[in-house]
C-alpha cells in the first residue's frame, strides 16, 4: 500500500480520477443494476443465480466485518494517507472489502457460469481486477481486505450454485432458501446489536469506529438480502416473466429501469432516510432497490408481454 501511495503521489494524481471511477463502478447499487440488466434482458436464470448469491454474500460480508473489527489501513499504519475523495464512503471496519464482494459476485459469476463469449469473460475479470486494485490504490483497503471479499463472493457463488441445482428437482426449494435468509438475517441483527466492539479512541478522544453505527450497517445488508429473496420467490410463483423479446424491447426495458432506479435513488431514498429512524430507513432503503429489480420491473415486463403477445410470439 505504501508503494501504491508513493506511485500515486509521484504521478501527481494523474491516475486518481480513473481509479475513483473504477471504485464507483463497484458500488453495490451499480452492481445490482448491472445484474438487473442480465436478469431483465439477457438470461433470467443466470440473473437469478447472481442475485441470490448477492443476497447471501452481503450477510456473510457483514458477519465477518463485525466479527474481525479490523480498522482501516490509515488507522493501522499512520504512514498511509488515503486519497481524500475516497474517504466519504470508506467508513466503519475494513475487512472484508464490500466492493470486492459485490463486484466479485457479478464478474466472477460471469466468468465461472455466464453464457458469454470468452472475450467477454476476460473483460469481466479485467473489470474486477480494476475495481479491486482501485481500492488499494486509493488507500482505503488492504490486499487482505480484497482477497477476503473475493473469497466471500466465490464461496457464495459456489454454495448458491449447488443449492440452485436442487430447484430443478424440488421447485419449492426456493421457500427453504427464503426461510434460511430470514433466519440468518435475524441472527445477524441480533449479533450486530448485542456483540461487544473494540472501544479504541483516536488522538482527539473520539471513538475510531462507533459500535452503534456498525450495528446500523447490518440493517442495510439484511434489507438487501430479504428484498432479493422475497422478490425472487414472489416473481417465480406469481409473475414468471420472460427476458425474451425483440432486441429493441429489451433496450427499452433497460432504459425504463434506469429512469425508475434514478427516481428511487434521488427521490425515495432521501425521503425515507429523513422520515424514519436509522434502523428502519436503512432496512427500507436497501430493501426497495432489489424489490424494484426483481419484482416491480418483472411485473412491468410481464404486463407488456401479455399486452403485446403477437410481437413476442413473432420474435421467438
Amino acid at each position: 500500500m505504501l508503494f501504491l501511495q508513493g506511485f500515486r503521489e509521484a504521478s501527481a494524481g494523474f491516475f486518481d480520477q480513473l481509479f475513483v471511477s473504477c471504485t464507483e463502478f463497484g458500488n453495490i447499487h451499480i452492481i445490482l443494476f448491472l445484474i438487473g440488466i442480465v436478469y431483465w434482458a439477457y438470461d433470467k436464470k443466470f440473473g437469478e443465480y447472481l442475485l441470490v448469491s448477492f443476497a447471501f454474500s452481503r450477510l456473510l460480508n457483514s458477519f465477518i466485518k463485525l466479527t474481525t473489527c479490523v480498522y482501516r489501513p490509515w488507522i493501522e499504519d499512520p504512514k498511509i494517507h488515503p486519497y481524500e475523495g475516497a474517504l466519504k464512503n470508506a467508513t466503519g471496519y475494513s475487512l472484508p472489502s464490500g466492493h470486492a464482494t459485490s463486484s466479485g459476485i457479478l464478474f466472477l459469476g460471469t466468468f465461472l457460469k455466464g453464457n458469454f463469449t470468452k472475450g467477454f469473460k476476460i473483460f469481466s475479470i479485467i473489470c474486477l481486477l480494476l475495481i479491486c486494485f482501485s481500492r488499494c490504490y486509493l488507500g482505503v483497503h488492504s490486499l487482505l481486505d480484497i482477497v477476503v471479499g473475493l473469497v466471500i463472493a466465490f464461496v457464495s457463488l459456489l454454495i448458491v450454485g449447488k443449492l440452485f441445482d436442487k430447484l430443478d428437482d424440488n421447485p419449492n426449494f426456493d421457500l427453504i432458501l427464503l426461510g434460511a435468509g430470514i433466519v440468518f438475517s435475524i441472527l445477524l441483527i441480533a449479533y450486530a446489536t448485542f456483540k461487544s466492539y473494540p472501544m479504541d479512541y483516536n488522538a482527539t478522544g473520539k471513538l475510531i469506529v462507533e459500535p452503534a453505527k456498525m450495528a446500523l450497517e447490518a440493517y442495510k445488508d439484511v434489507g438487501f438480502c430479504i428484498g432479493i429473496l422475497i422478490s425472487w420467490v414472489i416473481e417465480r410463483r406469481f409473475i414468471n416473466f420472460s427476458c425474451e423479446g425483440p432486441i429493441e424491447r429489451r433496450f427499452l426495458r433497460i432504459g425504463g429501469a434506469y429512469i425508475g432506479y434514478m427516481i428511487i435513488m434521488n427521490i425515495l431514498y432521501p425521503l425515507i432516510k429523513s422520515s424514519f429512524n436509522p434502523q428502519i430507513s436503512n432496512l427500507l432503503n436497501f430493501f426497495m432497490f432489489p424489490l424494484f429489480v426483481m419484482l416491480i420491473m418483472p411485473a412491468i415486463i410481464k404486463f407488456f408481454q401479455n399486452r403485446n403477445k403477437d410481437v413476442y410470439d413473432n420474435a421467438s
